[in-house]
């Protein structure tokens, strides 16, 4: 027995002797040569060792390499695709006989790597002698995987003084023109067992900002063999800040569940740093942004619960769920938010007024005053791709909305989009005093789109609505109205000439200022014109009202209607959309009923047609005189009788005896139009 032990206790001195004295009679220089042609052989790249290395076998093994290079390819724009000035690797020894891998040492000093792709796509890493092999590497995968469980060739890891020092990273894509660099790559890798926590922390600096990294794995062995692990994760950097604190699982998909806390102090600082600006048009806006939440990510499902956003001002919550699994990305969210003032992100709305003051300045207006609203509907297709790129189901609330000077009560809004058909569903809007109520379904999935329309607005106070949304002030009343309107085709121009439906409105308890439609009535004359338009004249009504139907984009109402004291008002004609014209008969009437709302809308009196026609942009305004006779004298007794009283009776309109009166009237419709309407 005890020469056995002196057996044993002599193999292991010579052993140990070995291992100290062959390195001193091997030269690993020698080597470089077949080191350089297996690197070829397997990258098809030339490696260059220009430095030392240096081997030790005892009491670990250990290797330095120093200035090493792996050439780039030929079309390459650097002449080293991967380069580090140092290298150095310590294994123990004893572990690896227990099947345990024990790292005292791995550290990369100044790695500097490449990365490119060419202008006809291909990139820098795909090596040459990777893919000859690829086969047979995938073989052995197959093979290594079939003897039993992942992970199951190492019964253990320890890393000791695992780290990064000074490295970079270069991309370059001359395809696209993108070019990245990462400069000041430091990282450090800390793990006792596999069982045991894994620790990294790294910094780097991109586009001139620090970025510090940070990760803890409660147990690295647990996450490679499919159980979960718990998982802190944090991004901190100027521009961005991100944290992540939950759980994750490697089974048959990556998972991840915990805490998101995503914080940008400036939104346009973050866009700026990333190459990508916004256009601000508020200094206050797009500033700090906080997302936080609940992930849940199982491979292609996302899943964010009790989500809380806001963004400047706006405040929002919600879920959001995304599945990608599917051949397009499936959304389903719903969000809730505060009141959202969206003004400050739009343009100034001085600007358009501003291009036309220019315009008219010039005299372009006035020379061509039909070259800009009647050129024409867009015949260019509209794009509908986009609503067949993903499908979707969100719900939405709002508090209110508001838009420049229009202001929104309570909103709820739902959207369905699959397959490329979309429904708008407005279940419930609360506008100025009344309710609105609407749907849209645009179906894009068939050869030629169609569009249905219908909505339905209840007891909403026009003045306010028409001036915050129009700067038009000159009608009150209370506005009721619906409309079922259905179009198809893939461009404005096709839409617009395929549009029919139905609709109709009322006003009640209204008024019209800026006008006095009696005085009107009783003198047709360029004087009793311009007194008629004024800002200090108004006409109350008690109704006004009217239906419509559309044909291949031909508006045609029969029955519009206004009931005041003392006079009628009726019109009837058509507007044809397409050719952007209109044919229109105006009837204002002289009655002697006082009654309002609920008047008869037949009483007889005297009436002044009006005549509008011609272009949307440059309408014609005339006296339909013709018309006028023709009526009264069907039943001059009517007349008579119906407008009863006032010194010298009942008198045709016919101007004060200036023939020229009714000539002037007809010559400058806009003038009175510009009272009416403003400039």
């Amino acid at each position: 027995m005890k020469k056995i032990f002196l057996s044993i206790g002599g193999l292991i001195i010579f052993v140990i002797a070995a291992l100290l004295v062959i390195p001193l009679f091997v030269s690993l220089e020698d080597f470089k040569p077949e080191i350089a042609e297996q690197a070829k052989k397997a990258t098809g790249r030339d490696l260059t060792i220009d430095g030392s290395i240096s081997l030790s076998l005892f009491p670990t093994a250990a290797v330095e390499v120093n200035d090493v290079k792996l050439a780039n390819y030929e079309q390459g724009k650097a002449k080293d695709m991967v380069s580090l000035d140092k290298m150095a690797l310590e294994l123990q020894w004893l572990p690896l006989l227990g099947f345990e891998v024990v790292v005292d040492k791995f550290v990369l000093i100044k790695p500097v790597i490449n990365l490119e792709v060419d202008k006809t796509g291909k990139p820098n890493w795909e090596l040459e002698g990777a893919q000859t092999s690829s086969t047979d590497a995938t073989a052995t995968d197959s093979s290594d995987s079939s003897d039993g469980e992942s992970g199951s060739g190492l019964s253990g890891l320890s890393l000791g003084d695992v780290r990064i020092q000074d490295g970079e990273l270069h991309f370059t894509d001359l395809a696209s023109g993108t070019k990245e660099d990462i400069e000041a790559l430091n990282l450090e890798v800390s793990l006792e067992a596999l069982n045991k926590p894994l620790s990294l922390d790294g910094r780097l600096d991109w586009k001139a900002e620090t970025i510090n990294l940070k990760a803890d794995v409660a147990n690295l062995g647990s996450l490679m063999n499919g159980g979960s692990t718990a998982l802190e994760a944090s991004v901190t950097s100027s521009p961005v800040n991100f944290s992540f604190n939950g759980t994750a699982q490697q089974a048959s998909a990556f998972a991840l569940a915990g805490a998101l806390d995503l914080d940008v102090p400036s939104v346009k600082n973050l866009t700026n740093w990333v190459g990508a600006p916004i256009e601000s048009q508020n200094e206050e806006t797009f500033g700090q942004l906080s997302v936080k939440g609940q992930l849940d990510l199982n491979g292609p499902v996302v899943a964010f619960d009790d989500v809380s956003l806001a963004f400047d001002a706006l405040t929002a919550q919600g879920a959001l769920k995304i599945d990608s699994s599917g051949s397009v990305p499936n959304i389903v969210a719903a969000l809730s938010t505060g009141v959202l003032d969206i003004t400050p992100y739009l343009p100034p709305e001085n600007a358009a007024a501003n291009d036309a003051s220019t315009e008219s300045s010039t005299g372009s207006a006035s020379t061509t005053p039909s070259s800009g609203a009647d050129q024409g509907w867009d015949d260019t297709p509209i794009d509908f791709s986009g609503l067949k790129a993903v499908n979707a189901d969100l719900a939405l609330k709002s508090e209110g909305l508001q838009i420049r000077k229009i202001t929104i009560g309570v909103s709820e809004l739902a959207i369905l989009l699959q397959g490329g058909k979309l429904t708008a569903d407005l279940k419930q809007l609360a506008l100025y005093d009344g309710q609105a109520r609407g749907k849209v379904v645009l179906d894009s999935s068939k050869a030629t789109p169609t569009t249905a329309i219908n909505f339905d607005l209840s007891a909403v106070q026009a003045e306010p609505l028409l001036s915050d949304s129009a700067d038009f002030e000159k009608l009150l009343g209370t506005l009721s109205s619906k409309a079922n309107l259905t179009t198809q085709g893939a461009s404005q121009k096709a839409m617009v000439s395929n549009l029919n439906g139905t609709g109709d409105f009322i006003f009640q308890d209204g008024a019209v200022k800026g006008v006095n439609i009696p005085g009107l009535i009783r003198n047709v004359s360029l004087d009793a014109l311009q007194n008629s338009f004024d800002d200090a004249q108004s006409t109350d009504f008690a109704e006004l009202s009217g239906t419509y139907t559309i044909q291949q984009g031909v508006v045609n109402n029969q029955d519009l209607s206004m009931i005041a004291p003392l006079f009628r008002l009726s019109g009837k004609g058509t507007v044809p959309m397409p050719p952007k014209t209109l044919n229109y008969r105006v009837e204002p009437k002289l009655v002697g009923d006082l009654e309002g709302q609920g008047g008869d809308t037949g009483a007889k009196g005297i009436a002044v047609p009006l005549m509008i026609t011609g272009s949307w942009s440059d309408p014609k305004i005339a006296p339909d005189l013709a018309g006028a006779l023709t009526d009264q004298l069907k039943d001059p007794s009517a007349l008579i009788e119906g407008v009863a009283g006032g010194e010298g009776g009942a008198k045709l309109p016919l101007g004060d005896g200036d023939a020229g009166g009714v000539e002037e009237v007809i010559e400058k419709p806009k003038d009175a139009l510009k009272k009416l309407f403003g400039n």
